[in-house]
């Protein structure tokens, strides 16, 4: 098993590959920022596909996804940091180092927590508006569930703990953002990101209720 920089860098590869096979008359520049763009851009098709409420459905569990993950890193890196168990897994998994393990940890933890709550959640929500007031909240919920869940894959990679409040900035997460101006942005204004979808709702309930 790789990291999930490698797994992003090892996409990149093939999906060059497959343009070059199909000879595609095209010079593009495979790089970071197109690999975001590109998942960016699926992220919101996607919400337009299954619509507001579950848009707004999906953005809920990304932040209960978003918790839950960085407290199993947590518990984790707390009480099997340094032990044997621990270090052999990593060891079989191509891990660097315990940081790198930890990391893996809270981003298969993150994204196995959000498909499941995109596909089986039991809880649903339920949007009160219409016409021209439904389309423009299920643009901004798209646009804010694709900020919001790249957002937090980039936190969760950069090593920093949500619940702890800090954390060094990984060397992985750095050679993402020194190439990419989307990454870097994106980090950089993450406190946006995280509240923005929340502000939304709220806004949303207080219009519902008019």
């Amino acid at each position: 098993m790789a990291s999930p920089v490698f797994i992003c860098k090892k996409a990149l590869r093939v999906l060059r590959s497959y343009l070059i096979y199909l000879f595609i008359p095209m010079d593009i520049q495979l790089s970071w920022d197109l690999f975001i763009a590109v998942f960016f851009v699926i992220i919101i098709a996607y919400s337009f596909i299954i619509g507001v409420n579950n848009t707004a459905k999906v953005i809920i569990g990304t932040y209960i996804a978003l918790v839950c993950a960085d407290a199993v890193g947590g518990i984790f890196a707390h009480y099997f940091s340094g032990t044997a168990l621990f270090m052999q897994m990593a060891k079989e998994a191509a891990m660097t180092g315990e940081t790198e393990a930890v990391v893996f940890i809270k981003v298969m933890v993150f994204l196995v927590m959000l498909i499941l709550f995109a596909v089986k959640g039991s809880f649903e929500v339920t949007t009160a508006s219409g016409g021209i007031f439904k389309m423009i909240f299920g643009i901004g919920y798209a646009i804010l569930s694709a900020g919001l869940v790249i957002c937090s894959l980039l936190v969760l990679v950069s090593g920093v703990s949500i619940l702890s409040g800090g954390g060094a900035i990984s060397d992985s997460l750095k050679g993402i953002t020194d190439n990419s101006v989307f990454a870097l942005n994106i980090v950089y204004y993450q406190n946006f990101w995280f509240a923005l979808p929340a502000a939304a709702f709220l806004l949303h309930s207080l219009k519902s209720n008019e």
